[in-house]
């Protein structure tokens, strides 16, 4: 049941983190939220994992985390946080949402995928296509657009190498690591990428949204998915992008009046097709 708790953690809090995001961003820049963001949530990860005893990553897996750290909470947010300036945040969430489909190329040479498994993943990139492909409401930024989808795969080659690579530590005491890491490197690069804000100051739903990011988006969810991980198939543990995409869109539409257009709904069911497709696929055949 535990696995299960963090798949929902991982579906629900991640959808609701991308309207957050675009809340955060108008105050905020990309890069100074997400130095924000991961400086608070290391620390208090880092607190969790004291408190709770856990153990601390030994010393050869720690270049490994550290550099699969780097990409998931520091470099991939930063880029998928840059696209929310020019993208509607269920937009993004449907981009992300091949993250299955991702894992399952990036697994191919020690589970090759059947006829089934291929058929999805043409299913999924054609979801992305249908999203991105002008609507009423005008086109879709194509670079912004670009760099959501392609920042969702170095997630993915993230998370497997940390799978292979890191077998040590506790959950927040990883996560943790990663992200303080990840957020004091932000910090020194911050002055080169436009400083913390985008006018000097930071009003009250911008903080909001920034605490709701640290505690939810970061600690809680963070710590969920490393836990899937280590317990599920890959394809499986990046199936909660199954779900994330609806809370996003129906949030996205709800509290922020983001247009709900035809080829946005089509492409996310393409999209939760190929999902669907790829764990029936992934599923092992009983001997």
């Amino acid at each position: 049941m535990l696995a299960w708790f963090a798949f929902i953690a991982c579906s629900l809090i991640w959808g609701s983190t991308w309207l957050a995001h675009k809340w955060a961003l108008v105050d905020f820049t990309p890069i100074g939220l997400g130095s924000l963001r991961f400086l608070c949530a290391g620390l208090l990860c880092l607190l969790i994992a004291r408190l709770t005893g856990e153990s601390f990553v030994r010393r050869e897996h720690l270049r490994p985390l550290l550099i699969a750290g780097f990409i998931m909470a520091g470099l991939a947010n930063v880029l998928t946080a840059w696209s929310l300036l020019y993208i509607p945040s269920g937009v993004g969430a449907v981009l992300q949402a091949p993250i299955p489909v991702w894992l399952a190329l990036m697994t191919l040479n020690k589970e090759p995928l059947s006829r089934a498994g291929w058929i999805a993943v043409f299913l999924g990139f054609l979801g992305v296509a249908m999203v991105m492909w002008p609507s009423d409401t005008g086109p879709i930024d194509p670079v912004a657009a670009t760099v959501c989808v392609l920042t969702a795969g170095a997630w993915s080659w993230a998370s497997l190498y940390q799978r292979a690579r890191v077998h040590s530590g506790g959950l927040f005491a990883n996560a943790g690591t990663q992200m303080l890491v990840s957020g004091v490197l932000g910090t020194a690069l911050t002055p080169l990428f436009g400083g913390f804000t985008t006018h000097g100051s930071v009003g009250a739903p911008a903080w909001a949204a920034a605490l709701y990011l640290v505690v939810g988006g970061s600690c809680i969810a963070f710590a969920s998915y490393l836990y899937l991980t280590r317990v599920w198939h890959p394809a499986r543990a990046g199936s909660f992008a199954y779900v994330n995409p609806i809370v996003a869109v129906l949030i996205g539409w709800w509290l922020a009046d983001e247009a709900l257009t035809t080829s946005l709904i089509v492409g996310m069911a393409i999209i939760f097709a190929a999902v669907a497709v790829l764990q029936v696929a992934a599923r092992p055949k009983s001997v």
